[in-house]
């Protein structure tokens, strides 16, 4: 994130058309959501405002020194009115598809409590996996292997969201594979239905609390990594 300062140039933007396997490209994007019901009902206002498709404005508050509203450019700002479809087609699906690519990709979201990461992670997930299903079922011809393995990351405690036992699990140090998570699950899938399934499992052990911002707050990380290989 940079502010807008006059003619200042900026960097050129990610194409979205996926990279080599010598590149690292990092495309981000802003989604604002709309006020909920006790934000409408204490007359709260909307700080953010979306100028573009790259462009947001943050109007200074009340009693705050500087009264000229600071603008900020990123690859891609969504507003209010989009959809998760819409942040999944034009933020998202191109870089989780480059795994067809042999590319590994990374797909993350990071706000305060009750800005919509759940809700929106949630969504592009399905919508990707509904993509990833879809290529398999075109390519009759390659016979395709999908393994998911899911952990959650709480007050520093990384347990295996896939297993019953809540044993804190250790990340060690790979010289070949980098940081791993020591005796993590690693469950083939069967197919889409059975992929629903963990999924749904996980959301379920996931800690949950309420906050003075969100009644049903997500009190943890989860992180989701699908691994996927095929022969011809």
């Amino acid at each position: 994130m940079r502010p807008i300062c006059g003619d200042e140039g900026f960097p050129p933007r990610w194409d979205g058309q996926g990279s080599s396997a010598h590149e690292e490209k990092i495309f981000v994007s802003i989604r604002v959501r709309p006020l909920n019901d006790r934000e409408i009902s204490r007359n709260d206002f909307a700080d953010w405002e979306c100028i573009n498709n790259n462009t947001i404005l943050l109007k200074n508050s009340q009693g705050e020194r500087s009264s000229t509203p600071t603008a900020y450019q990123f690859d891609r700002v969504f507003g209010c009115e989009c959809s998760t479809r819409q942040v999944y087609d034009e933020a998202a699906k191109k870089v989780f598809l480059s795994v067809l690519n042999g590319i590994n990709s990374s797909i993350f979201a990071y706000g305060q409590t009750s800005s919509g990461k759940t809700f929106t992670m949630s969504g592009v997930t399905e919508y990707a996996l509904q993509d990833i299903y879809e290529h398999i079922d075109k390519h009759n011809e390659r016979k395709f292997v999908l393994k998911l393995s899911a952990i959650e990351i709480y007050n520093e405690v990384v347990r295996d969201l896939l297993s019953s036992d809540n044993t804190p699990l250790r990340l060690l140090d790979d010289p070949e594979r980098g940081t791993v998570v020591e005796k993590l699950s690693e469950v083939t899938l069967t197919d889409q239905s059975h992929l629903n399934e963990l999924l749904s499992m996980c959301e379920a052990q996931r800690q949950i609390g309420e906050t003075s911002l969100n009644g049903m707050s997500s009190r943890s990380h989860q992180i989701l990594r699908l691994v996927m290989s095929w022969t011809s």
